[in-house]
């Protein structure tokens, strides 16, 4: 069961309640993709020359980094909420998650950190961005296939091999 932390100021109880997942999965996400998925590829591209000029298309990393990290928080919610774990790999989720943008990708964490390299890219018009990039999600990939899928498939089993069958792992599936 997962214990919650209260916080009191005087008399009065602070809401809502913070659980020991919300506050685990504060602290992982925020280091690995406040790391790697932000400060690393940002200090990145203020290191390196342009190669590309977007012009003003640069500005459309703003909405990228926006949806990217709005992704990111939405489904580490949904995995405290519904799935009553934490997006870690040591701590994973008690419960399938299937809902939210889980419906449509089976990574949408990752396809959200994504969206914020393509960010980089076009603000930074960088080559190193760009293998950045592709070096990120080749490593995602990698990470999910060896590390994440065998765990969730003997953590839930069939319901999870059924779950894989009707939605895809990285390119979004549109129809209901």
């Amino acid at each position: 069961m997962d214990s919650a932390i209260q916080i009191t100021v005087g008399a009065l109880c602070v809401a809502p309640k913070i659980t020991m997942n919300t506050l685990k999965t504060i602290l992982y996400m925020g280091f690995m993709h406040g790391f790697f998925t932000f400060y690393f590829p940002y200090q990145l591209g203020l290191r390196t020359t342009s190669q590309f000029d977007f012009g003003y298309l640069r500005f459309l990393a703003f909405p990228f980094w926006f949806l990217g990290a709005l992704i990111i928080i939405q489904c580490s919610i949904e995995i405290i909420r519904r799935g009553r774990g934490t997006p870690a790999h040591f701590d994973p989720p008690r419960e399938l998650v299937i809902r939210g943008l889980y419906r449509y990708i089976r990574n949408p964490i990752y396809l959200g950190a994504l969206l914020v390299q393509v960010g980089y890219i076009l603000w930074f018009g960088s080559a190193l961005a760009i293998l950045y990039a592709v070096m990120f999600f080749l490593a995602f990939h990698f990470l999910i296939v060896v590390v994440e899928e065998p765990i969730l498939r003997n953590t839930f089993g069939a319901e999870y091999e059924e779950y894989c069958g009707k939605v895809p792992r990285w390119i979004p599936k549109i129809s209901a």
